[in-house]
């Protein structure tokens, strides 16, 4: 019961990020994190964010964080509990919000560039099987009735184009079948909960998602680290924040040789969390005692890697779309044309 109420009660990318913007501003201005998800479930806009405001308000009235709050209600991300309870740590809680805020509306807008770049295809995908198939049942069935009464012996050729005919329309038929399951998968993808879990896990070994979790490392560490916390716990916090994601193996591995004596940016760089020219960025800040600033300036070239590889990533998904939607194309015009071809072909004979 409490699963199907946070996943009722979830907020996407967009409203994840005005809800923490809104909350950034209210706790830099001094107002308790208790009186401002009050004042933010005042002015709710619909029933479902007041529910969920209130029901946030009312654990923090028992005297709880913010962090276990959002936690009960089992309607915010695992990246964004953690975040805050780093931002609570380290007494930057309204920079950890702000953070945040920018960082769900960055995923907000490549969730819609994902969804513009997927939805033509996809539409044109299922149009195309409809239209195939309508072809199949309908117009092919008169084609075979009209040569069967025209009486006439097929030439050679016209055989030939008869079989390769019915060949493609079977492999047209399984093509058409692929394109219908795709699109319902992508589409479920975007629209269901689950399906935006899965998009991520599918995603989540690509080089785009591997720069995305490196400028969060970056940016976690800059915040900790700007926050008076030392090494250590900057570093044991990260690895826990990034758990389960494709850079978590090498932060793992980078922690174990900082244990063993290695200096820090040489650690980053042995382990391939940092190429050799980031992490000779880190180590010149950490040698002027701006270790912070260099992460900051680490999470921003982090980032802008991340987009770019995310806009080539969105390139080459939408050229193998147009293939894949030609070679459709193609088959559905082999299976009807070519029959007729071998119908005039043994007329002309």
């Amino acid at each position: 019961m409490k699963e199907h109420n946070a996943s009722r009660l979830a907020l996407g990318p967009e409203e994840l990020s005005v809800f923490c913007y809104q909350l950034s501003l209210m706790v830099k201005a001094g107002i308790s994190s208790e009186e401002s998800l009050g004042i933010l479930a005042d002015d709710a806009a619909g029933p479902r964010e007041r529910a969920l405001l209130t029901a946030i308000h009312q654990v923090l009235s028992r005297g709880e964080s913010l962090s276990a709050a959002l936690a009960e209600t089992g309607a915010f991300p695992n990246y964004l509990l953690k975040m805050v309870e780093i931002g609570q740590a380290s007494g930057r809680l309204d920079q950890v919000l702000a953070a945040l805020a920018d960082f769900y509306r960055r995923e907000a807008a490549t969730r819609q560039s994902l969804r513009r770049a997927i939805l033509y295809p996809v539409v044109m995908a299922v149009l195309i099987a409809v239209v195939f198939l309508a072809l199949v049942v309908r117009v092919l069935p008169v084609f075979q009735q009209v040569f069967s009464q025209l009486g006439v012996s097929m030439s050679p050729v016209a055989q030939g184009l008869m079989r390769f005919g019915s060949v493609s329309k079977y492999v047209a038929a399984v093509f058409a079948v692929v394109l219908v399951a795709a699109s319902l998968y992508i589409l479920w993808m975007f629209r269901s909960r689950k399906g935006q879990a899965a998009m991520s896990r599918l995603l989540a070994r690509s080089a785009a998602s591997q720069a995305v979790d490196r400028s969060r490392f970056a940016s976690v560490m800059a915040l900790m680290l700007s926050s008076g916390l030392d090494l250590d716990e900057a570093m044991d916090r990260s690895c826990q924040l990034l758990e389960g994601t494709a850079l978590a193996r090498p932060l793992a591995d980078c922690r174990q040789k900082m244990l063993a004596g290695t200096a820090f940016p040489k650690a980053m760089e042995e382990t391939g969390v940092f190429s050799g020219l980031q992490a000779g960025l880190l180590s010149a800040g950490f040698r002027a005692g701006s270790s912070d600033q260099a992460m900051e300036e680490l999470a921003g070239r982090c980032q802008a890697d991340a987009d770019e590889k995310m806009s080539l990533m969105l390139s080459r998904f939408e050229y193998t779309l147009v293939v894949v939607l030609c070679a459709a194309v193609g088959l559905v015009l082999l299976s009807v044309m070519l029959p007729l071809l071998g119908v005039l072909s043994s007329i002309g004979g």
